[in-house]
């Protein structure tokens, strides 16, 4: 039996997520002006990570091919567990952020090519899982969030706010990669800040 459970400890709140990237986003801004790479890669990371809710592993195998920014759907292509392959839709701001960032690649000459990864490490290689597991814990660092927060908190953070908002545990299931919806389901009571809402909807 799985006795497996998403417990309050295992993702951000909206207020820790929006400190987590404004923090990002700060010392991104700071390291362009002096054509260093650590915080803006550092941005795109965590931004990526909370908007998607990939797996390490997913996000450290991302290549350009895999990122479609077509307008009419945004996806990125990737392959989970057991090889299985999905399309996970992205929104409008970390498309423009993804964009914003291919263009800093320009500068910095990285490739683009299809087969080029998204995160760039020493001569042009695909960033390791670990590399990129110690890049998103000194971001929480920075920002000041509890250590325990690692990578994969992100993802338990995208699924329990994607769920709650839009209520469509298929799709959310779909995007996560989850074999089954019985896993999507764990993230359905997760969010004590919605309690007093949703008891307030009694009264409308």
């Amino acid at each position: 039996m799985n006795h497996y459970s998403i417990t309050r400890d295992k993702f951000m709140s909206v207020m820790e997520r929006d400190k987590l990237l404004r923090c990002c986003k700060k010392e991104a801004k700071i390291d362009l002006l002096g054509n260093r790479k650590k915080w803006v890669n550092r941005y795109m990371l965590t931004h990526l990570a909370l908007n998607s809710g990939l797996r390490v592993s997913e996000i450290a195998a991302l290549k350009i091919s895999d990122i479609h920014l077509n307008g009419k759907e945004n996806y990125l292509s990737v392959i989970g567990k057991g090889k299985k392959k999905r399309d996970v839709y992205l929104d409008d701001e970390i498309c423009q952020h993804l964009r914003d960032f291919f263009l800093i690649k320009q500068q910095w000459d990285e490739s683009l090519q299809d087969n080029a990864p998204l995160f760039a490490g020493r001569e042009g290689n695909h960033y390791t899982t670990t590399a990129l597991e110690i890049s998103f814990k000194k971001a929480i660092m920075k920002a000041g969030l509890p250590l325990h927060f690692s990578i994969h908190n992100s993802r338990h953070t995208y699924a329990s706010h994607l769920l709650a908002k839009c209520k469509n545990i298929r799709f959310v299931q779909k995007q996560l990669g989850h074999a089954s919806i019985a896993m999507t389901s764990l993230y359905a009571d997760v969010l004590p800040e919605m309690n007093q809402k949703l008891a307030n909807t009694f009264l409308k």
